[in-house]
């Protein structure tokens, strides 16, 4: 990560984006001075469990963007300096929740196709030359309800696994040369998850 360098008092201090960084640097340029200088303390200083601190400056754990102000104001950080780390954190905090629901998106699409049958039957449906462009026909085919069918044809045309030329022809796509329980399930796991990148 690229950094300014500037002098404070006689202390040469690296501009740093995260507050997390901040506080690592402030923790070191403490020790500089004082080798016996302790986590403990700078914990102590901060008004904060010493182990919590530890995860913060470990990056097991965010810090708390409550906390940004406060700490900041506990170590002289000018206040400008201080609002431009909450929105720092304040958008790391919402990129990680986006990436969460990313992840959460990906697990529920994936084990949908894995454990419901519904999905592969179409594809096998589809190849097959008796098929009919019908959610009932599909239904009664497959044995499951037409709302059932209409979520799974949703989920396959989503991610790209079948496709709707005309009202009357439909393509699978996943581009198997047979559709087993085996080879959809390795195709799943294998190419789903790219696949719902590029969908999102």
């Amino acid at each position: 990560m690229k950094s300014l360098e500037h002098t404070r008092g006689l202390r040469k201090l690296t501009l740093t984006l995260t507050f997390r960084e901040r506080l690592m640097q402030e923790l070191e340029a403490r020790r500089a001075v004082n080798r016996r200088y302790s986590l403990r303390a700078f914990a102590a200083m901060l008004g904060v469990d010493h182990a919590t601190l530890s995860q913060i400056l470990r990056s097991k754990r965010s810090v708390p963007l409550e906390r940004i102000v406060p700490w900041a104001r506990q170590l002289k950080v000018p206040p400008e300096e201080a609002a431009v780390y909450a929105a720092v954190g304040r958008v790391m905090e919402e990129q990680a929740w986006a990436r969460e629901e990313q992840l959460r998106h990906w697990a529920a699409e994936t084990l949908a196709l894995l454990t419901q049958p519904v999905h592969r039957d179409i594809l096998l449906l589809v190849r097959s030359p008796a098929f009919r462009a019908d959610s009932r026909w599909l239904a009664e085919k497959i044995g499951v309800g037409v709302d059932d069918v209409n979520i799974a044809l949703s989920r396959l045309l989503r991610l790209g696994l079948l496709e709707v030329k005309s009202a009357n022809e439909w393509v699978e796509r996943t581009g198997l040369r047979e559709i087993t329980a085996r080879s959809f399930r390795r195709y799943v796991t294998e190419r789903i998850p790219s696949t719902l990148e590029e969908t999102r």
